[in-house]
């Protein structure tokens, strides 16, 4: 084993001081993503914001504007102590809840393309469910730490009969949306939370399946049914309903190994509808082919095992509200990584998914910019603990009272 992967696992600080502050390969993994992301946007969304609004700089823009505003939260989010957000994720819980709610609303809700997902606010719209992949991950981290000896030993179900309400009230309502991408990566990294936090695998087990078997049918419904068909025989609907993941399949088949360059695409050329969004891996594969692909799903891969690092650093710190919030951060990210390549390689039936930091989207850039900013935070506060460092050492922001146990969510 390496020095390096050494040092990783047995917690060894960093003699760099701003190793304390920031934990340089995940920093690095997130600015190559980032610049990828820009660099792709800009290729894959030319031709459509020429057409669409005489501008084809539009889309690369409101980007820029989306990532500055994104940095800005992050800065904020860093500065804010972990155990802040140990405290207010039961009481953001039912305002996102609320605002769920307030989607579904028609003349509140803005509704895209037959979805009901965005809340407009003149200058921009916010997608709600971004914002509760972030609370639910802080409510259930939050959870965990209050109620997690009962979670693993108590032999009844009734310790979990809270977290499951909380998940199906919010899936169910992210699925009249509908978002049904949204509410499988909920669902999925809520479980996930619960398992490391000492839940049985036989009872989660039970969970997954009951959920297997709700969800089925509703993904059988009206529209969900014609892109099941069209996922089973893409082919034979080409035409129609199966479009999008032809061509997404022709782009991939025609980057080969080493891709037809930047701007070398020819399904973003209008064939291949959301080529800036819910299928911008696609170009990707298709201009930077295989290789691209490679270096794309490394750098998410090292994302994501950075987040596990970080998670097992504070757990072993006993800061493990931290260590449940670098985890599910790490779920999260992989989880809705996966779903969309999924979709691009046709694996999955098109879900409306972003790719994380480089899709075309303000809130997913925004909510994941501060998920980030989160984890970083994570990883200072226990890098300050390893090194014997005093709790003024870590300044920022902090709850003014201090966490109390209690019978509530």
């Amino acid at each position: 084993m390496s020095r390096k992967v050494t040092a990783m696992l047995h917690d060894v600080p960093n003699s760099n001081p701003w190793a304390r502050y920031f934990d340089r390969d995940l920093l690095v993994a997130l600015l190559a993503i980032i610049g990828i992301g820009i660099v792709m946007l800009a290729s894959a969304s030319m031709w459509v914001a020429e057409k669409q609004y005489g501008d084809p700089y539009y889309y690369l823009q409101r980007q820029a504007i989306y990532l500055a505003l994104g940095i800005l939260l992050a800065v904020a989010m860093y500065q804010i102590r972990v155990d802040f957000w140990q405290q207010l994720g039961v009481r953001l819980l039912p305002i996102v809840l609320a605002l769920l709610v307030l989607v579904l609303i028609p003349g509140i809700g803005k509704e895209v393309n037959g979805s009901r997902r965005w809340l407009s606010f003149g200058f921009m719209s916010v997608q709600v469910s971004e914002l509760a992949k972030l609370i639910m991950l802080l409510y259930l981290s939050g959870y965990m730490v209050r109620h997690g000896k009962n979670l693993s030993v108590s032999p009844s179900y009734q310790p979990l009969l809270i977290p499951l309400l909380v998940l199906g009230v919010s899936g169910g309502l992210l699925l009249l949306e509908p978002d049904f991408g949204s509410t499988i990566v909920i669902f999925v990294t809520g479980l996930a939370l619960l398992f490391l936090g000492g839940v049985p695998l036989k009872r989660l087990a039970l969970l997954l399946g009951g959920a297997v078997l709700v969800m089925i049918p509703v993904s059988m419904m009206g529209y969900r049914s014609a892109r099941w068909d069209a996922l089973m025989n893409p082919w034979a609907h080409e035409a129609d309903k199966g479009y999008q993941t032809v061509h997404a399949l022709m782009a991939i088949g025609d980057g080969g190994w080493f891709g037809n360059g930047l701007g070398g695409s020819i399904q973003k050329l209008f064939y291949l509808p959301e080529a800036h969004n819910d299928f911008i891996f696609s170009i990707l594969a298709e201009e930077f082919g295989f290789i691209g692909m490679l270096l794309v799903l490394s750098l998410y891969g090292w994302l994501v095992a950075r987040a596990f690092v970080i998670g097992f650093q504070a757990d072993k710190t006993g800061r493990h509200f931290g260590a449940y919030v670098a985890y599910g951060v790490g779920f999260w990210m992989g989880f809705q990584v996966i779903l969309h390549i999924g979709v691009n390689l046709a694996v999955l039936p098109p879900k409306g998914l972003t790719l994380p930091l480089m899709s075309y989207g303000g809130s997913s850039l925004m909510v994941t910019l501060v998920a980030m900013a989160l984890l970083m935070r994570v990883h200072r506060e226990t890098q300050s603990a390893l090194m014997g460092l005093p709790e003024k050492h870590l300044a920022g922001w902090r709850a003014s009272r201090p966490v109390r146990r209690t019978a509530r969510g």
